[in-house]
C-alpha cells in the first residue's frame, strides 16, 4: 500500500473557463497562422482536444491545463506566460504588457544610438550576481528598464495609486502618494479636532 496521497487534478469552473478564454481568444486571432502553419495546426488540434476533456472531466482539469500549457509554449504570442499566473485584473495585465513592448523598443534604441549608455550604464547592486557589471547588449538592457516600470506601476496599482489603464496616446494618471506624519515634528497633514 503506498502513502502517498492522490494528487488533487480538478479545477473549479471560473478558474478553468478564465484560463481556457484566453486560449480561445489566442486561437481566434491566430485563424491565418493555424490555417497557413501545418505543424501550428497540430498543436491547435491537440489543444483543443484537451479544452473539451476539459469540459467533460473537472477532476481531471489539472492534467488537462498542463497538457495545454506544454503544448503551447512554444507557439507565436502565445498569450500564457512562464511562472506563475498574475493576480492582477486583466485591463492592468494589457496596460503592462503595451507599456513593456513601447519602453522595451525605446530602450533598445536608446542603447544602440548611444555608445556612452553602452559603456557607463550598469546592473543594480541589487542584483547580487550582476550587481554594476554592464549590460551585455541592447536586449539585456531593455529588459532590466521593462522589469523596473513594470514593477514600478504594478505598485502603483497596488497602492490604489493607478488605475490600471494605459493608452500610449491619451497616457495615464498616477496619483500622489498619501502624506505621510513629519518625522521631525510628528505632525500630520490631518487637520486636528
Amino acid at each position: 500500500m503506498s502513502d502517498k496521497k492522490e494528487q488533487d487534478m480538478s479545477m473549479d469552473d471560473e478558474a478553468w473557463n478564465s484560463r481556457i478564454s484566453k486560449i480561445q481568444d489566442w486561437m481566434k486571432e491566430q485563424k491565418d497562422l493555424i490555417k497557413s502553419d501545418e505543424d501550428v495546426a497540430d498543436s491547435v488540434d491537440i489543444i483543443k482536444m484537451n479544452i473539451k476533456r476539459g469540459g467533460k472531466r473537472s477532476q481531471m482539469r489539472k492534467k488537462y491545463w498542463s497538457s495545454i500549457l506544454l503544448e503551447g509554449r512554444n507557439l507565436d504570442n502565445w498569450p500564457i506566460q512562464k511562472g506563475k499566473e498574475s493576480s492582477l485584473p486583466q485591463n492592468v495585465q494589457d496596460s503592462l504588457k503595451a507599456m513593456g513592448a513601447s519602453v522595451s523598443e525605446a530602450y533598445t534604441a536608446f542603447w544602440n544610438d548611444n555608445q556612452i549608455i553602452q559603456q557607463i550604464t550598469v546592473v543594480s547592486d541589487r542584483n547580487k550576481e550582476q550587481g554594476g557589471q554592464t549590460y551585455e547588449n541592447a536586449e539585456t538592457f531593455a529588459k532590466g528598464r521593462v522589469l523596473a516600470v513594470r514593477q514600478r506601476y504594478t505598485k502603483y496599482f497596488n497602492d490604489g495609486r493607478w488605475d490600471g489603464n494605459f493608452s500610449a496616446d491619451d497616457g495615464m494618471s498616477i496619483s500622489l502618494p498619501p502624506a505621510e506624519e513629519t518625522e521631525a515634528t510628528g505632525e500630520t497633514d490631518e487637520p486636528s479636532v
